[in-house]
Order: structure tokens, then C-alpha cells, then sequence
């Protein structure tokens, strides 16, 4: 959990830095702000983990193609950008990422029984 404690700090200093403070990846932060969050964060990454490996919803090599050329679909030369993904490691975890999140959702929203309820505008206004 420190990690993810660690991660958010310097994510906070980074959003100060871009926001023109002075000395900002010096700023002081303590790590009680974010403990809190960052717990929620890791219990939650646990959840999802147990459900990918639970349920075989890893990404699969044509899932990821699929991805890539989808959002190669929009550049004048796709096959450069295609490339250009498949060239770093850290772009094709991006991919898979983003993946394994479209697989958690589909199975998630497959599983959820729905009950529609009619509702007036000001009653779903007074909810919090």
C-alpha cells in the first residue's frame, strides 16, 4: 500500500509542478492524506485481479490487435501508429490495461440483473 501511497504523492507534486509551483517535487505532503484513497485503491486492484484470473478475462493477443487498429483507425498512416504501440512496453500495458478493464466491465454488465423504476425529476434530484 506504501507504493501506491508513494504513487499518489508524486502525483500530487506533479499536478503542482504543472500548475507552476515553485520547488513543487520538494513539496512536504504527508502520507496520511492519501492513505485512505490508496487503501481503497489497492483493495480494489485486488477485487478486479481475483476477478480477471477467476474468470480468464486477460487480455488475449486479439483483443489487444484489435485495440491497437482501432485507435490506429484515425491517423493518416495507422501502421506507423500500430507500430509505434507495439515498439514500448509500457504503451502495449496501456493497451492491455485498457483491455482487461473492457473485459471486467463486459462480464460485470453480463452478470447484472437490471429493474427498471420510473422516478420524477425532482425525487432523483433529492438523492445524494
Amino acid at each position: 500500500m506504501q507504493a501506491e501511497v508513494d504513487r499518489m504523492i508524486e502525483g500530487a507534486r506533479a499536478d503542482l509542478k504543472q500548475r507552476g509551483i515553485k520547488d513543487a517535487d520538494k513539496a512536504p505532503i504527508p502520507d496520511d492524506i492519501f492513505r485512505p484513497q490508496a487503501e481503497k485503491r489497492v483493495r480494489l486492484g485486488l477485487v478486479v485481479a481475483e476477478l480477471v484470473r477467476g474468470n480468464d478475462l486477460q487480455a488475449k493477443p486479439e483483443q489487444l490487435k484489435a485495440h491497437i487498429e482501432e485507435l490506429a483507425a484515425s491517423y493518416e498512416k495507422p501502421q506507423d501508429v500500430v507500430r509505434w504501440y507495439l515498439s514500448d512496453n509500457r504503451r502495449m500495458a496501456e493497451v492491455e490495461a485498457v483491455v482487461i478493464e473492457n473485459n471486467v466491465t463486459d462480464f460485470v454488465l453480463s452478470k447484472a440483473k437490471v429493474n427498471d423504476k420510473a422516478i420524477s425529476f425532482d425525487d432523483l434530484m433529492a438523492q445524494n
